[in-house]
């Protein structure tokens, strides 16, 4: 790849906890990675070492794991945890996980992380989530939903600006493929389909891509950005909480024909966005959509009764139709104000375009 690519790469070494001899893990894991920090950055001095995968609530140590790294010869370049919707429970005293029922479990999570960064540690340091989903069953038809692009979008303003990078898990269904995957869609944790579809989970960062460089404000819904020189961009969702159908029910049954009740409400909800400090005139508004009528790839496999034996032309005609509904208006911005409404629908989400015109 040459120099110049690698100095662009991360590489991350994994802590993998072992409660039972968790002392002697830890100090072979701070001399792997002191050795792993120095050959890396023998070969190439720009490129980042970090660690160590680090998972909130599954060991006891809390800060005096950072604490002891400091004192060793290498320190990571960056930290990096893992974050998936599950805590730790016992039965018996056998360990099992259970799923967590926080709507804002990945916001809470980061901030005991920063909490946990002892004052040794540079504040600047970067903080990657380099492994998060709601799930890891590969069998759970809510993968699926419009509901994961909404949980997406929430979940990455929610921690705006907390940490410095968020990686989903993962990128496609393909490799979650086995005997019992025949169908389109099989529950699987990926963005896009095994068919290369993609689905409202990888229309959420789509839509994320396209914001803008400059960050203006953000709100519980709603994010917006600008280029600068009259253009905005801005990403909303209307995530809805999972409700008590959703915990009590084993993850590979989840009824895909049913997924409403999963959810504590189905209302819709009215975003009001007022833009100030505008140029005065007319702006041209572009609206794409994700809902349960336009682009979600489960929802058009229902109206087609779930059909496993697709041909080719069927699989075209997905992707024709799995793209975001488009909506043009023109709104007009006074006394340098500009006022923007949207309404959402249960669980979806929307990227909207602005751009001056005169």
């Amino acid at each position: 790849y040459g120099r110049a690519e690698l100095a662009q790469w991360r590489m991350e070494l994994w802590f993998r906890e072992n409660p039972d001899c968790y002392r002697t893990d830890i100090k072979e894991y701070y001399e792997l990675f002191d050795m792993t920090y120095e050959i890396i950055h023998n070969y190439c001095s720009e490129l980042k070492v970090g660690g160590c995968g680090y998972r909130e609530g599954y060991d006891k140590s809390g800060e005096k794991f950072w604490v002891e790294w400091t004192k060793r010869k290498h320190f990571p370049d960056f930290i990096s945890f893992l974050y998936f919707a599950y805590e730790q429970g016992e039965i018996a005293q056998d360990k099992y996980s259970k799923r967590l029922t926080d709507n804002e479990g990945l916001l809470h999570t980061v901030e005991k992380m920063r909490e946990q960064i002892p004052a040794e540690i540079p504040q600047n340091i970067p903080l990657y989530i380099t492994e998060w989903n709601l799930t890891i069953s590969d069998r759970n038809y809510i993968n699926d939903t419009c509901f994961k692009g909404a949980y997406i979008i929430k979940n990455v303003l929610d921690c705006y600006g907390m940490c410095d990078s968020v990686a989903l898990f993962q990128g496609s269904d393909k490799i979650s493929e086995y005997y019992d995957s025949n169908g389109m869609l099989y529950g699987g944790t990926g963005i896009i389909t095994k068919d290369g579809i993609l689905k409202p989970a990888g229309f959420a960062f789509e839509f994320l891509n396209r914001l803008h460089s400059y960050y203006i404000g953000k709100g519980e819904n709603c994010l917006i950005t600008t280029d600068g020189h009259g253009s905005f961009g801005i990403v909303c969702h209307n995530q809805k909480k999972l409700n008590y159908n959703y915990y009590l029910s084993k993850e590979n049954e989840i009824d895909k024909q049913n997924i409403w009740k999963y959810f504590e409400d189905r209302d819709s909800k009215e975003i009001r966005i007022r833009l100030t400090d505008v140029e005065n005139g007319i702006y041209q508004m572009k609206t794409y959509s994700i809902n349960e009528q336009n682009g979600s790839v489960l929802d058009i496999w229902r109206e087609m009764d779930y059909e496993s034996e697709l041909t080719r032309n069927d699989i075209k005609y997905f992707r024709r139709v799995c793209e975001p509904k488009l909506k043009i208006q023109k709104v007009e911005a006074k006394e340098g104000k500009l006022d923007i409404n949207v309404t959402l629908a249960a669980n979806e989400i929307a990227f909207i375009r602005l751009k001056w015109f005169a």
